[in-house]
């Protein structure tokens, strides 16, 4: 069964978990930690219900000191068979709940949790143990090589991309990370191309070398407008061949506004800056591509250091998004991340706040409240 949302719970269920929100705000964590429980006896996929659960355990774990078991988990971890199969799923969400309620940063416990959810096929609680992981062990291979996957089976290639950026970092030979990074790209072009309906995009393709071409869709990560300052090795980015593929096929079909947003984004990633706002600027037009062309045409002006564009630019998406889904999250990050580069902390904090309320587990938003307040 996949994952479950809140709305799946039934009401005296919701509730509960309505009011565990409140606890934490209120640092009631005793009420939290028994309430999610209780919640994940009944429904142990609801993704929310465990984000919930796990930031109560840190905050407890954290006041008791428990930062030393944090710092050396890297070496007290145990090497854990991932998909081995070897005992009952149930009992060994059991065993995973039992240690991750006495040590939430135990690699452990987080890599139980992460297999069940494997077992199970809930992709998206998966990617969130593998996650935690990776914040303990960013380097280690073979998680965020699993960390990948699940964000594939999630159907998030782009995160699953930026996991790939960063093994490829690590190291830019790695047969592994290159095949997950072609797996996600393809996802990801599939996906914005919709080639599943009728007058699929496929269909405008005139030869399958062009497909390939373009399922090395954009890449775009963080590290693509910020690149490193060191002499650490770096994943390609989109080469010239992939640039003129799309040109070309935007010249055949000049109509096509998702072509047109696909060689933005590729033009964004090579650095060709002006060219890639052209590009945004026609597609803003286009009502379901108008919000991520935004974020595209802040990232530009964030890379040209045109700070007050890049902002404007993430106000008006912002203000254009009525929920907080995955999009809007992405465009608050990012226009937190452009206030915090403008020296605008308040501001910025402000903005990481209204992620941190609703998904504790957004990228790094938990270290950069914890960070504030300390």
């Amino acid at each position: 069964m996949p994952d479950l949302p809140l709305k799946a719970l039934d009401i005296r269920q919701q509730k509960l978990v309505e009011n565990a929100g409140r606890a934490f705000a209120q640092g009631k964590l005793d009420y939290v930690l028994t309430a999610c429980a209780q919640v994940l006896q009944d429904a142990p996929g609801c993704l929310p219900v465990r984000k919930l659960l796990r930031a109560a355990q840190v905050r407890q774990f954290s006041g008791r000191g428990g930062w030393m078991s944090k710092a050396l988990k890297g070496l007290t971890a145990l090497p854990f068979a991932f998909g081995s199969g070897r005992r009952d799923p149930a009992a060994m969400l059991v065993q995973a709940n039992s240690i991750l309620s006495k040590d939430p940063y135990s690699i452990t416990g987080l890599n139980l949790l992460a297999e069940v959810a494997v077992f199970n096929e809930w992709p998206e609680t998966a990617a969130f143990a593998l996650e935690a992981i990776r914040e303990l062990e960013p380097t280690d291979r073979r998680n965020l090589l699993a960390l990948g996957e699940a964000w594939l089976r999630a159907k998030n290639p782009d995160a699953a991309l930026q996991v790939a950026d960063e093994l490829l970092r690590l190291n830019p030979v790695d047969g592994d990370a290159q095949t997950l990074m072609r797996k996600a790209s393809i996802d990801k072009t599939t996906r914005l191309g919709h080639w599943e309906s009728d007058g699929s995009y496929r269909e405008k393709l005139s030869n399958e070398a062009e497909s390939v071409a373009l399922g090395k869709a954009a890449r775009l990560t963080r590290s693509d407008l910020n690149p490193p300052e060191s002499d650490e090795p770096v994943a390609p980015p989109a080469t010239v061949d992939d640039v003129q593929t799309a040109q070309e096929l935007v010249d055949r079909h000049p109509l096509d506004a998702d072509a047109r947003f696909r060689l933005a984004e590729l033009l964004l990633v090579r650095g060709e800056i002006e060219h890639a706002i052209a590009q945004y600027q026609q597609v803003q037009k286009v009502p379901k591509l108008r919000v991520r062309s935004l974020l595209g045409l802040a990232r530009c002006f964030r890379s040209r250091g045109l700070h007050d564009l890049a902002i404007a630019q993430l106000r008006t998406a912002k203000s254009e998004l009525a929920t907080l889904d995955d999009l809007k999250k992405e465009v608050v990050y990012e226009l937190g991340s452009v206030l915090e580069q403008d020296k605008q902390g308040e501001a910025a904090i402000a903005e990481f706040k209204e992620i941190y309320r609703e998904d504790i587990g957004f990228r790094d938003v938990a270290a950069k409240i914890n960070a504030h307040y300390a």
